[in-house]
């Protein structure tokens, strides 16, 4: 979908799609044959040919995209297609290309005390999960011991380990990973942190943050949701966690008010 996030989105060249990092192809895998995306492998072969090569379990996805519509002509509007296709994975083109264009948006501009506030950092050690450009992370680095931040994105790594590095902050450590595969031993953190991240699979997703934070210490969404009793919103409760909405500022997509949740691991 287009979140205006990034003025010239329709611009954005079809070989794009050759940045985009492993679960986001993976993710397009799962949807709903789109004929967008096999007129663009038709077009541009050689996307293709590298997501095949990179990705050798996806070679059967790109072949039967390949095959829909290998007898029909390509359309006369392939740039308004391309741009289409742009507009509706805008966020991963952005993460991808322009990181910035995302870390500027007013939503991200919440009160950092709605976090810190929730426990003491104080010389603890830090997961935060999903870390895109940092918000969470940041944040808690001051307070903290050391805070590992992990995202599956490669060119947001490069983000976080630039911006650490132009900060001055030397306590934060970036790995690559997702939330359902996460890359440290049980009992690892003191506190566990993630933002715009659980939603898929919650009982899963808050057993993995769980499992990494020893007893005693705290789990905690910051954001986890949107303002609406929601079926996550009821998930959560089940499992015990308090919440709270915060307002993250502005009139773009993502603005308005937040639910945040936190919880102590027994």
């Amino acid at each position: 979908m287009a979140f205006n996030w990034k003025k010239n989105i329709r611009e954005q060249s079809a070989n794009t799609i050759m940045l985009l990092d492993e679960l986001h192809l993976h993710y397009l895998s799962q949807e709903e044959p789109r004929e967008d995306i096999a007129f663009i492998f038709k077009a541009y072969p050689h996307i293709a040919w590298y997501i095949c090569n990179k990705m050798p379990e996806l070679a059967a996805w790109v072949n039967m995209l390949t095959q829909m519509v290998a007898n029909e002509p390509l359309p006369s509007n392939m740039d308004s297609l391309i741009g289409d296709v742009m507009e509706s994975i805008e966020d991963w083109i952005i993460y991808v290309t322009t990181p910035d264009d995302y870390h500027r948006q007013s939503f991200n501009e919440w009160d950092e005390n709605e976090l810190t506030s929730l426990t003491d950092y104080s010389g603890k050690t830090v997961v935060d999960i999903g870390s895109g450009t940092g918000k969470q992370a940041f944040a808690v680095a001051p307070f903290a011991k050391s805070v590992y931040c992990v995202e599956p994105v490669w060119n947001l790594r490069r983000f976080l380990k630039q911006r650490a590095e132009k900060e001055g902050i030397n306590n934060i450590y970036i790995i690559d990973g997702v939330i359902e595969d996460l890359p440290f031993a049980p009992s690892f953190a003191d506190v566990t942190i993630s933002g715009h991240v659980v939603g898929e699979d919650i009982p899963s997703e808050i057993s993995a943050m769980e499992r990494i934070t020893k007893p005693g210490g705290m789990i905690i969404l910051c954001p986890g949701n949107n303002d609406a009793d929601n079926d996550n919103h009821s998930q959560l409760l089940e499992l015990g966690y308090s919440w709270s909405k915060f307002l993250e500022p502005g009139e773009d997509f993502g603005g308005g008010y937040k639910r945040k949740y936190w919880k102590v691991k027994d």
